[in-house]
């Protein structure tokens, strides 16, 4: 872990935060606690894997992978060309929640609700398609 110093300069930088927001972020506990635990966050992958697709216009296929770091952001070097709004409005929250398990110290592998899916109901239930992702963290 870095010094208090060090964590200090480089959020800032990061971020592009003035002295004055720094100061704001670092005086809080949870925020400070957040900043200790950013390398995790900055190393951790969380891959969602296409169990099931069938009908998606944005052509998911079985055995794709989504890619995203931790922190939030989406890996766009590892995940298909094209990635269906809805399947990243299901995805979200796992992504969140994998976020607070690491810092809570906690193994994002171990979320109860891991497999999300778009809304779309598929043409059996009066929708075009459907898709299903598995979340995995490494």
């Amino acid at each position: 872990m870095q010094n208090h110093e060090e964590l200090v300069e480089v959020a800032k930088a990061f971020f592009n935060y003035s002295d004055e927001e720094i100061q704001m972020v670092m005086a809080n506990p949870k925020y400070r606690a957040m900043m200790e635990k950013a390398p995790q966050l900055m190393t951790t992958e969380l891959t969602f894997r296409v169990e099931e697709a069938h009908g998606c216009a944005c052509q998911h296929q079985t055995g794709q992978r989504i890619v995203f770091g931790a922190d939030g952001s989406l890996n766009c070097g590892q995940s298909p060309e094209k990635i269906c709004v809805y399947l990243l409005s299901a995805m979200m929250p796992i992504v969140y929640g994998a976020q607070e398990f690491i810092l809570a110290g906690l193994d994002p592998n171990d979320l109860t609700f891991t497999k999300v899916g778009c809304f779309d109901t598929g043409p059996k239930c009066g929708g075009f398609g459907h898709v299903t992702v598995q979340l995995s963290a490494d």
